[in-house]
């Protein structure tokens, strides 16, 4: 055969072998064109692992050659001593398999007279696929419900935990089937109580690792229940005057004795009571030890115009002013109460700052803060005024069911209404719930406040 003649063939035969994409197959398949008395004998015909290796090709019943492989194989390099073609594969880090067909070239035609292809494992492993499963996703459990149970269908050893420390599995392992109690205290709150029980295994068989099943206990439904009442209702009203200074006396809020006042709550549980209307309560608690003080600095009683005085106040003391619905029912989410009072510090000794929270369910939310005034180089008069009432309105809508109506001032400094801090009580200086009292004379009628305080409903 002439050497045109036999370019000519063997080009024919390398077009008809390239007219196919090769694809990636289980074996290394060495390709021989028809005509061509090129062969390739491969070292292995295993493909090459995913951590890298090498191959060794030996071409056969061929004139000098190189070997080309395709542009995007640069994870793979040849080199070619006498008949004998070593690839070098790098590590694959795809966790599929990959392949690349190398060309014998014939140097002096540089047409391709043989071809065999490398390939090289993914990352992948062969996986046996394993079982899993809960019998259920969610469990509604009754207020007064202690247990409740699911099934496990696997073939895999297994745990199981719980979100919630109240909620207890059993067992907390096992392999293969079984059946999951959780038991849990009844449900005494107006709350849903929530916990995830979850189902976990380390086994590389099973795809979805942590299989969860969420119990909802119920809210416990009260034997009162909350009520909204209707906008304007007041739910408890005081009037500080002369005429009801005994009134006001009846809830023994009038006390001196430290044995009595020093300790946290105040023993005896003093308070005002709301004798124009409802159930309400003023009750003043002492959040510090005053036991070094005298006892004539650190009181409580009914002024002489019905007004309650507290003397010796200090930081972290507070007080509250509480009120419940009719039949003590709780107040439902979504009401919105508002108390409206007056304080005023009768001199500079008392505090200056008080912070204001609402009772939201179980927990306090702060509302605006108070800040006392009190000017001792003024005149004592209404246009130059000594003593500052500060009308104090707060209101807030519950977010939570809430057992009563309930606000709260908190002493958070010992900074005195004339801005000096101090370092001791301060003797005969009161903290006074301003009143609308009737026996006022012009001189000092600027300090009466405009209405009764009050507790109530605005929507």
């Amino acid at each position: 055969m002439t050497k045109m003649k036999k370019y000519l063939f063997i080009l024919a035969c390398a077009i008809m072998a390239f007219a196919c994409t090769p694809k990636v197959n289980p074996d290394n398949e060495v390709k021989e064109y028809a005509g061509s008395r090129a062969s390739v004998e491969l070292s292995t015909t295993d493909r090459i692992p995913a951590e890298g290796g090498t191959l060794k090709a030996t071409v056969h019943r061929s004139p000098a050659f190189t070997v080309s492989a395709p542009k995007t194989a640069d994870w793979l390099s040849c080199a070619v001593a006498d008949s004998v073609v070593t690839v070098t594969v790098k590590a694959n880090q795809s966790a599929v398999a990959r392949a690349a067909r190398l060309s014998v070239i014939d140097k002096e035609l540089n047409i391709s007279v043989t071809s065999f292809e490398v390939v090289q494992n993914g990352t992948e492993k062969d996986i046996v696929r394993k079982n899993l499963q809960v019998s259920t996703q969610s469990i509604i459990a009754k207020a007064e419900d202690t247990s409740a149970s699911f099934s496990i269908t696997s073939d895999v050893a297994w745990t199981v935990s719980s979100s919630n420390p109240a909620f207890v599995p059993s067992p907390a392992s096992g392999e293969g089937n079984g059946k999951v109690t959780v038991t849990f205290p009844a449900n005494a709150k107006t709350e849903e109580v929530t916990a995830e029980i979850t189902v976990s295994t380390t086994d590389e068989g099973v795809m979805a690792k942590d299989l969860v099943v969420t119990i909802k206990q119920e809210a416990a439904v009260p034997d009162n229940p909350a009520v909204k009442p209707a906008p304007g209702t007041v739910l408890a009203e005081w009037e500080f005057e002369t005429a009801q200074s005994e009134a006001l006396r009846a809830g023994g809020f009038e006390k001196v004795s430290l044995e009595d006042d020093n300790l946290p709550g105040n023993v005896g549980n003093p308070y005002v009571p709301s004798q124009v209307s409802g159930k309400g309560k003023i009750e003043y608690y002492n959040g510090s030890d005053k036991s070094a003080y005298s006892t004539k600095k650190h009181k409580r009683r009914i002024g002489s115009r019905g007004e309650p005085c507290i003397y010796g106040s200090w930081k972290d003391d507070y007080f509250t002013w509480t009120a419940p619905a009719e039949n003590d029912a709780p107040l439902a989410a979504g009401t919105k109460i508002q108390l409206n009072f007056a304080l005023r510090p009768n001199a500079a000794g008392v505090m200056r700052d008080w912070k204001c929270e609402v009772l939201d369910g179980e927990n306090w939310k702060e509302l605006e803060a108070v800040k006392l005034e009190f000017h001792p180089s003024a005149a004592g008069t209404a246009a130059d005024p000594k003593q500052v009432n500060a009308i104090i309105v707060r209101s807030a809508t519950l977010t939570k069911d809430t057992p009563y109506a309930c606000f709260r001032f908190t002493c958070t400094s010992q900074f005195n209404s004339a801005g000096e801090e101090l370092s001791e009580l301060v003797k005969g200086d009161a903290l006074r719930f301003a009143g609308k009292y009737l026996e006022a004379t012009e001189e000092d009628s600027y300090l009466q406040v405009p209405e009764n305080p009050k507790i109530m409903v605005v929507e």
